[in-house]
């Protein structure tokens, strides 16, 4: 949290984490329903006026979708010829994306249309991102050197993630930001979920 800055979403995503940790550490149960409404509790009694901010709305709305409609799209998407690990991304991607556009399209007036293939791209460096990260900022007291080569390398991922985002972005229609046509696309995107479900509980 003080590596990135102190957003709502990462608030959220700090206080879940801590909350975890202290669950595992004392062998207790955890709950994560518990812990979203804890971080929105300490938000909103931080400053309510959180609850006007982008980042606030899209992180918990996002997090709300991962929980309901994850498991259901990945119901969805079993027993088609993918990859191992590709259906959980569009799984996620696909009930984060629906989730937020409502979102997007009152803060910003614009809907991505292609987040589902553009996190789809992305996801395989996620994790080694990361994880290279903590493992830099850990080597780094006992040689700088060494972290500075993890670091180095872990650029290599980054700028994979920016070229990801530059070349989704510069696709034609990349986005929309006409009302009728964000009402399409939702439209089109539920009418496809539910012929999806529909074809799955046939088989």
């Amino acid at each position: 949290m003080l590596a990135v800055g102190a957003q709502p979403s990462v608030i959220r995503a700090g206080i879940a984490g801590a909350l975890g940790s202290i669950a595992w550490l004392s062998a207790r149960q955890r709950d994560r329903w518990h812990f979203l409404l804890v971080g929105a509790l300490v938000l909103l009694a931080w400053s309510p006026y959180n609850l006007l901010d982008a980042g606030f709305q899209l992180s918990f709305a996002a997090v709300v979708a991962i929980f309901v409609a994850v498991p259901l799209a990945k119901d969805w998407f079993a027993g088609y010829p993918l990859p191992p690990g590709l259906p959980e991304v569009l799984a996620v991607s696909l009930a984060c994306g629906v989730a937020t556009a409502p979102i997007l399209w009152l803060e910003f007036g614009r809907i991505p249309v292609y987040s589902v293939p553009a996190n789809a791209l992305a996801a395989p460096v996620v994790a080694p991102l990361l994880g290279l990260s903590f493992a830099a900022a850990v080597a780094a007291p006992v040689s700088t050197g060494f972290a500075a080569l993890v670091a180095a390398g872990n650029g290599w991922l980054a700028a994979y993630l920016v070229w990801c985002a530059h070349l989704i972005a510069g696709l034609p229609g990349a986005s929309v930001s006409s009302a009728p046509a964000a009402i399409g696309l939702l439209l089109l995107s539920a009418a496809g979920a539910g012929k999806l479900h529909l074809s799955r509980q046939g088989r």
